[in-house]
Order: C-alpha cells, then sequence, then structure tokens
C-alpha cells in the first residue's frame, strides 16, 4: 500500500477497529511540520532525530510517526515529542494529536498499514536554507544548516576564555599540527559548545584536506550501530569504517559509562587508530580523574590524553551569541530586529549555558510567527518564563558563596569581626545583596553574619544604597555578585 493515499484529500481508507481517515492532506501537513522544526531545532538535533521520522498513517483520530529504532524513538520522545505535537496541532486544522511509534518494534497492526516507510517513502523536500547577499552583491548561500540555524564551523564559534585553550587546540589538530598526544579529551557541562567544537573540527578537515578520513559519532549512535552489529553476529562493518579514520571523534563519551562491553569496544577501536598513527578526539561531561562508570583501561587512556575543559561562557561571550544568532535569523527575516534592551534582557533572565541562550532565541523567533513579525518585550517575557520558570529566591548562604567567589574571601572572614577594608567592603555588598534578594528580614539576615544585630545590616544597605549610582565600581562587584549566584544557580547550588 502506498502510504501517501492514506493522506490524499480524495481518498478515505478503512482500518479495521479504526474510525474512516478523513482526507486532510496529511503528508503536506508533515512536511510544513517538518519545515518548522528545522527552524527551531539546532541543525544537530534536526538532522539526527527528525529528518529521519515517517508519517505512517491517521489511526482513532491520531497522526501515528514513526521512529527508525529504539534508540531515535527514545530521543525523540524525550526531547522533542511536545514540540513535534504543539507545531502539528498548528498546522494541522483538525488539531489531531501525535502518536510516536518505533518501527522495529511497532505492534502489528501499525506495521499492516504499510510496509517499510524508509524503503518506500521518496525523499522529503528539504528545508529552504538561508541566504544572504555576499560582497560581490550576488546570492550566496549562508553558512546555514537544515535546520536554518547557523552551521558548526570555528567561524560561528564565538570564543573567549572560558573555551579558547580547547578551540586553539582543534584549530590545531585541523591543520594537521602536532599536539603532543594522539588521543583529546574535550570535557565540560552540557551545552558549553563540546559538539560545535567537534563539527568545526570535522568541517575544518574536510574542507581543507579531502584525503583526511574524518568519522564523527556519538556515543549512542557508536552504541547503536555496535548492538545492530553483534544482534547479527557481525561487527565488521562498524570496525572497518572506524579504523579506516585518521582522524576519529566521539561525541556524549559519558553516555557509554557502565556499558562494559560497549567501552571495550570502542577503546579496541580507539587503539587501532591510534596505533595506525591516526587521532582520536573524545568530548564528554567529565575530567578524566572524575569520570565513573568506565573500566580500568578506558580510564588509563583518557588520563594519558590531552584534557581541556570547556566551562561556561562569560558575560561577554553570552552577549555576542545573542548578538550573532540575532542577526543570522535578521539577514532572513527583516521584521525579526531584537534591541539592545531585549538581548539585555535575555542575558540576565536565561542563565544557563549557551545552548538555553540560543533555544530562548529561536523561541522568540517561532513566538514572533516564525520571524514575520517584530519580537516584543512581552513575547520574551513569555519565552524567558517558559524556559526559565519561576525566578529562583537565592538563600543567604548561596549569596555568601557568589561573595566568595568574586572577592575571593573565605566564610569565615564574612561572619568574622575584622574592620580590614579588604573584609569589611565585601562583607557589606554581600548584606546589601542579601537585603534586596533574599526577602529575608534584617534580623535573621544579621545572625547569618556572624550574629550580627540587625541595625549592622541596615546600615550596610543604607551606605551601598546612597553610593551605588555614583560608585560605577561598586555598582560593578554588585553586578559581579549577582552574576555568580546566577552562575551558581545554573550549576544546581541552593
Amino acid at each position: 500500500m502506498d502510504r501517501n493515499t492514506l493522506f490524499d484529500s480524495e481518498h478515505s481508507v478503512e482500518f479495521s477497529g479504526t474510525e474512516k481517515v478523513n482526507n486532510l492532506p496529511g503528508q503536506a501537513i508533515w512536511q510544513k511540520v517538518r519545515e518548522t522544526l528545522a527552524t527551531v531545532l539546532n541543525a544537530t538535533d534536526y538532522d539526527r532525530w527528525i529528518e529521519d521520522l515517517r508519517l505512517i498513517a491517521e489511526v482513532d483520530g491520531e497522526m501515528v510517526i514513526a521512529a527508525r529504532d529504539p534508540l531515535a524513538y527514545d530521543r525523540v520522545v524525550a526531547e522533542h515529542k511536545r514540540l513535534i505535537q504543539r507545531t502539528w496541532r498548528d498546522h494541522d486544522p483538525a488539531r489531531r494529536g501525535i502518536r510516536l511509534e518505533c518501527w522495529r518494534n511497532a505492534r502489528a497492526e501499525v506495521r499492516d498499514l504499510v510496509s517499510d516507510p524508509w524503503a518506500e517513502a521518496a525523499p522529503a523536500p528539504q528545508p529552504e536554507r538561508a541566504a544572504a547577499t555576499g560582497d560581490d552583491g550576488g546570492k550566496t548561500t549562508t553558512a546555514t544548516g537544515a535546520s536554518g540555524a547557523p552551521n558548526m564551523t570555528f567561524e560561528t564559534l564565538v570564543t573567549g576564555q572560558s573555551n579558547e585553550i580547547a578551540v586553539q587546540l582543534a584549530q590545531r589538530i585541523a591543520a594537521g599540527q602536532t599536539v603532543g598526544t594522539l588521543t583529546t579529551l574535550i570535557y565540560g557541562r552540557q551545552g558549553t559548545g563540546k559538539t560545535h567544537i567537534l563539527l568545526a573540527l570535522k568541517n575544518k578537515v574536510e574542507a581543507q584536506e579531502p584525503d583526511r578520513v574524518v568519522v564523527y559519532l556519538t556515543a549512542e549512535e557508536f552504541m547503536s550501530a555496535y548492538h545492530d552489529g553483534v544482534k547479527v553476529k557481525d561487527t565488521s562493518g562498524l570496525k572497518k569504517r572506524l579504523r579506516s579514520a585518521t582522524l576519529l571523534l566521539i561525541d556524549d563519551l559519558h553516555r557509554i559509562a557502565g556499558k562494559p562491553g560497549t567501552e571495550t569496544e570502542l577503546y579496541q577501536n580507539i587503539r587501532e587508530v591510534t596505533g595506525n598513527g591516526g587521532l582520536v578526539v573524545l568530548a564528554g561531561d567529565e575530567a578524566p580523574g572524575d569520570v565513573t562508570g568506565f573500566g580500568p583501561r578506558m580510564r588509563a587512556e583518557l588520563k594519558g590524553s590531552i584534557a581541556v575543559e570547556v566551562g561556561l561562557p562569560d558575560a561577554d561571550m553570552r552577549r555576542e551569541i545573542l548578538v550573532r544568532l540575532a542577526a543570522h535569523i535578521e539577514a532572513g527575516h527583516p521584521d525579526f530586529v531584537l534591541t539592545d534592551e531585549m538581548i539585555a534582557r535575555i542575558n540576565a533572565g536565561i542563565r544557563g549555558p549557551g545552548r538555553e541562550l540560543t533555544g530562548a532565541i529561536w523561541s522568540l523567533y517561532t513566538e514572533a510567527g516564525f520571524g514575520d513579525r517584530a519580537p516584543t518585550m512581552e513575547m520574551l517575557d513569555r519565552v524567558i518564563r517558559r524556559h526559565q520558570g519561576e525566578v529562583k529566591v537565592p538563600t543567604i548562604e548561596l549569596v555568601k558563596r557568589a561573595t566568595m567567589k568574586v572577592f575571593g574571601i573565605s566564610k569565615s572572614d564574612l561572619e568574622s569581626p575584622c574592620k580590614a577594608r579588604a573584609v569589611v567592603y565585601p562583607r557589606q555588598v554581600a548584606m546589601y545583596v542579601c537585603r534586596e534578594k533574599t526577602g529575608k528580614s534584617l534580623p535573621q539576615i544579621g545572625h547569618s553574619f556572624g550574629k550580627r544585630d540587625h541595625t549592622t545590616i541596615l546600615y550596610a544597605h543604607r551606605k551601598v544604597s546612597k553610593n551605588i549610582a555614583t560608585d560605577p565600581e561598586l555598582a560593578g562587584d554588585i553586578a559581579r555578585v549577582t552574576e555568580a549566584i546566577f552562575e551558581l544557580q545554573a550549576a544546581g547550588a541552593n
């Protein structure tokens, strides 16, 4: 059966146990949904998880969408299901629901509807890619992926203190320069740009030296390919692919932790690549000394590698990330203009890593009619509430920790009777921020600062309030303490 006829407006098809399918052009709607998702999601997520989904049929008033295998199904359900459902309702006049199925494990009644959707379906047209005017005045294709987001290259990567060593290392590898070891680990929190660095390295090498064999896999993709090979008792295809690499890139290494069979296979392939003179670059969440769930051989491999950290972007990097993405979207949608006030509001309201900043921009783009309307502060506030939830009120202890981080003093200094300016000044800043941010009473704050009287807190608050407007250094220090509070909250501190 041709599954396209299941959605043809001139046809209706009856299934056992279901109502008659009525005739809205489902495939046309699905294509519109895919085009919208391509503008909302980053290029990596769209290409890896959404592009391969297939619309199967309408059953009991629900549209059945299939993922090819359990790995893809689990990822789509966990991270993209609600977005797909919401986007479908936006495009479907009948506002039908969505049901996701894993094709490999699908029930018989689903498999009976159509044959293999990937074998019979013609390739769907790709979403249009943005274009920009080149220096010669003609139309040139911008560095834009299928999602509408900029491609992950070194040119589109915002570089600063938190990632510059990792970027320099990747650029040296791309240029064929020696870096000291054949294995490199780039580690850091999720969303800090490790994948961007790996893909920038891949794209640079492939563009400059097509003879170098670059293989990029996420740990999940490696795991899925390995398990598929085990099921048929033949992993030679995976081995051949990986061991042919002169540059092997493995992303999300931490996802293999606790899976000894998969870990052993990966370790052996890493050793084969490096044994043949190739380079291996890994990306994971933890430093070599902090990783858990790996066996002694893999831990030794990681500890013997170059390890560089990618941290959270600083204030300047965060602003540059926002400005660049807003300008990229504006190039294709002239009405999508973000003012400096909006940029500052996002920067202050979204406290997570770079990925969360870009997610907020794309959500605002969607809120503004996919760039067809000018964004407003009201739209922006809705987006920030949606992404961040209710603003967390910091505790007094968290304010102290942030002050200690900014001024390099100890907790005992803050709570001591010391009168030295190097201690009194940050202590008064901390007392002021506690009064402004925590909602605690003067006696409660005083008790936390060495059992001081509430009048001491009141004096500090009045003094700082009086001088903050005329003392830029004081205002800057308070801003830095506030920023440190947000960073600690983003890292899960209370």
